[in-house]
């Protein structure tokens, strides 16, 4: 099935291929025409014109930099900057070099303007149209050219549009450094008077004494400010005192709250395991005194005691009580200890106060230090970044007029113009090579144009589907006339086959009157009728040819036959049959001439003589075909064709609408005739591939008979032209029959 289809889509294809092909071949001669008439036009455009000679420089476009690096700072170059900032740079650059700045002073420096003898602008339109540039892909590279009639002057706008364009531009690029320059001084003179306003600021402090001239190094000023004064240590001081104090009073608060509620021995244990009795600030000389005498005498009694002595002997009863009165004046001791210890919390608390007011004053006075210093500490940052500002844009400044002092490289330049030898343009070769393509192109679309504007009847198969009548046949282009060539004529087969088709339907129609018509004049519809009624007459049928058309009787000079009378003479006059019918050289062959010429057609063909005559004849005559005039434009056919049997309508292909095809067809439907077939004449089967099938004989028979014969045929009928004068006295009854 997909074979199937393939090949369905193959063979599709190939008759596309073919319809396209079978177009030009039928359009050949418009497309010619056209071909040569482009090819001409192309071919004498190039002759006139005037010789042009072209002059190109190849330059390089070198993007605006620093030549001379002298700046400190990471800023760009301000050229750079301006210019270089788009990635279209060297675009624009072409575009200058057009521009009609440039192409100005390329004018005033040749002095063009007076040579040419216009205006300058006029002068730099012309010289636009003369200058071109074309970059090259993926470089920095563009050839400038020049073309005008004149090579030497062709030479020197090339060179002047360069020189022009690097003058420019090397001014333009000094102006914009002369402005930078000229603004960065503005603004260095704005930031030194800046700069020493910062630095007053700083004087001031350090005039003020309150801070030394060390704060001033030799780059211009120190990380932080020295100050001279002591507040910082004065309130560290006043704060460790404070802190040492609370800590006294909190100690003594302790050990009075422990004293107040011991006695006797608990108190003296208390006041000796704390270390109370070797502080200097809390106990009295005479407290020592007495603990180191109660010690003592202790000590005493206990040796005394170790020696023998007994617990009565009068030396132990007397220390007892010494030992005793000194105890009790230690315990009053202890006691008035704490008394004055109590005594002391309160001086300590006073001078607590004390050192507690002077060290927030000294704090406020170093907060005041503080802020001071701060300001101070501003005052140098901002001095510093307001120096070092200045010291950047100061070196930027020198650097800028070093670079205004440098040379710059805006352009180098790889080939020099030179003065042509030989015109560039017109190119003679190439010219006509595209006239001859663009000829061949015109001409292909010509001949679709025509088809496709073209509504006429090009094949068999169009005239039936476009129709709805069936072809009974197809005579060849250039046919000649049979009775003059003979039966054996290679174009006598076509006029067969339409016989054989005819005489195939000759008995569905009940006819033997044939009235051959076509929907306008040059269709071939008499030449038709004669060659048709040869082979009838050579088949062994009587046949009698009528030309109908008395406005443009064609028919008695084809079969080369003068007559004086004919059909308007029997209708109009009451003439005899056998007076107006006369025999041919052709055996079986008669023709009835159209007679004298009158002014009313119509009104003879209406008349009953018309009736009678095709009554008569159809006794006589096996075939009898009538030569009608063309059914558009006269009403004499459509009063013929409803008088014959059936009708022939002879068209050829390719000469008509479509639409007065079927205008004609209408035309004969409605005058009541009927219609047997179309008969397609003057076909060109030896280009037109569609029809070949339907002449193969004829082909076959020509090809066969190309020695010699037809060329017989066709001398004889050139050669052997005989005229034929008949009238009605020599005519019998026999030359009827």
């Amino acid at each position: 099935m997909d074979k199937n289809n393939s090949q369905s889509l193959q063979s599709e294809a190939s008759l596309h291929v073919q319809d396209y092909f079978q177009i030009f071949r039928n359009y050949w001669k418009v497309a010619l025409l056209v071909f040569l008439l482009v090819f001409a036009s192309c071919a004498i455009i190039t002759k006139l014109q005037q010789p042009k000679y072209s002059s190109i420089s190849t330059i390089e476009i070198i993007p605006p930099r620093d030549i001379i690096n002298v700046a400190t700072t990471q800023e760009r170059n301000p050229i750079f900057s301006v210019l270089n900032e788009s990635d279209a740079y060297l675009e624009t650059q072409y575009e200058i070099m057009v521009s009609q700045q440039n192409l100005s002073a390329v004018v005033n420096k040749l002095d063009l303007a007076r040579e040419w003898s216009m205006s300058e602008i006029e002068a730099v339109n012309d010289l636009r149209r003369m200058v071109s540039i074309s970059p090259r892909a993926l470089t920095n590279l563009v050839d400038v050219e020049a073309k005008t009639t004149d090579p030497l002057l062709a030479q020197q706008i090339c060179s002047a549009v360069v020189d022009c364009y690097k003058e420019l531009r090397d001014e333009k690029e000094r102006a914009i450094i002369k402005e930078a320059i000229d603004k960065r001084y503005e603004v260095l003179r704005s930031r030194q008077d800046e700069l020493e306003r910062k630095a007053d600021v700083v004087r001031q402090y350090i005039r003020s004494g309150k801070y030394i001239q060390n704060m001033w190094s030799q780059d211009g000023v120190h990380s932080t400010p020295v100050s001279a004064g002591s507040e910082e240590q004065s309130y560290a001081t006043l704060v460790a005192a404070r802190e040492k104090l609370e800590s006294e009073i909190a100690q003594m608060r302790v050990h009075v709250t422990k004293l107040q509620d011991l006695k006797d021995e608990e108190l003296r244990d208390y006041v000796t395991r704390t270390g109370l009795l070797t502080a200097e600030s809390y106990c009295s000389d005479r407290v020592r005194q007495l603990n180191e005498q109660y010690l003592k005498e202790s000590d005493e009694k206990s040796q005394m005691l170790l020696a023998g002595y007994g617990e009565r002997h009068p030396n132990i009863i007397r220390m007892d009580e010494q030992h005793k009165n000194t105890l009790q004046q230690l315990n009053d001791e202890l006691i008035g200890m704490r008394d004055a210890m109590v005594d002391q919390i309160e001086v300590k608390q006073a001078e607590l106060q004390d050192v507690t007011n002077r060290s927030e004053q000294a704090k406020e006075r170093l907060r005041n230090k503080s802020l001071e210093d701060q300001k101070v500490k501003d005052a140098l940052q901002e001095y510093a970044a307001e120096k070092a500002r200045y010291d950047k844009l100061e070196n930027d400044y020198i650097a800028d007029k070093m670079r205004m002092m440098a040379p710059r490289t805006s352009i180098e330049i790889y080939t020099q113009p030179v003065v042509a030898t030989t015109p560039c343009s017109p190119n003679f070769r190439l010219n006509l090579l595209a006239g001859a393509v663009l000829g061949i192109i015109a001409g292909v679309i010509t001949a679709f144009v025509f088809n496709y504007f073209d509504t006429s009847i090009k094949s068999l198969e169009d005239a039936e589907r476009s129709l709805g009548l069936p072809v009974l046949g197809v005579i060849p282009q250039d046919a000649g006339v049979l009775l003059l060539q003979g039966a054996d004529s290679p174009d006598a087969e076509a006029y067969r086959i339409l016989r054989a088709n005819v005489e195939l339907k000759r008995e569905m129609y009940k006819a033997s009157t044939f009235a051959v018509t076509s929907a306008n004049a040059g269709e071939g519809k008499t030449l038709t009728l004669l060659n048709l009624a040869c082979v009838f007459a050579q088949a062994g049928y009587s046949t009698l040819m009528i030309d109908a058309d008395m406005r443009r009787p064609r028919l008695s000079r084809y079969a080369e036959l003068k007559a004086d009378v004919g059909l308007a003479d029997y209708l109009a006059d009451g003439r005899a049959l056998s007076e107006v019918v006369f025999r041919t050289s052709n055996p079986n062959l008669y023709l009835m001439p159209a007679g004298k010429k009158t002014s009313d057609p119509s009104g003879l063909i209406t008349s009953q003589r018309m009736d009678q005559l095709l009554s008569e004849v159809s006794k006589r005559f096996d075939v009898i075909l009538i030569d009608t005039p063309p059914l558009l434009g006269v009403s004499d056919t459509s009063l013929l064709v409803n008088r014959a049997d059936v009708s022939l309508f002879v068209l050829q292909p390719r000469k008509m609408p479509l639409s007065a095809l079927v205008r004609a067809k209408n035309v004969l439907l409605s005058a009541g005739g009927r219609i047997m077939g179309l008969v397609l004449n003057n076909v060109d089967i030896n280009n037109d591939s569609q029809y070949q099938y339907y002449t193969t004989y004829y082909s076959y028979y020509a090809q066969e008979d190309r020695g010699g014969e037809k060329t017989q045929h066709r001398v004889a009928k050139k050669d052997g032209r005989a005229e034929k004068s008949v009238t009605s006295d020599t005519a019998s009854e026999e030359d009827i029959y």
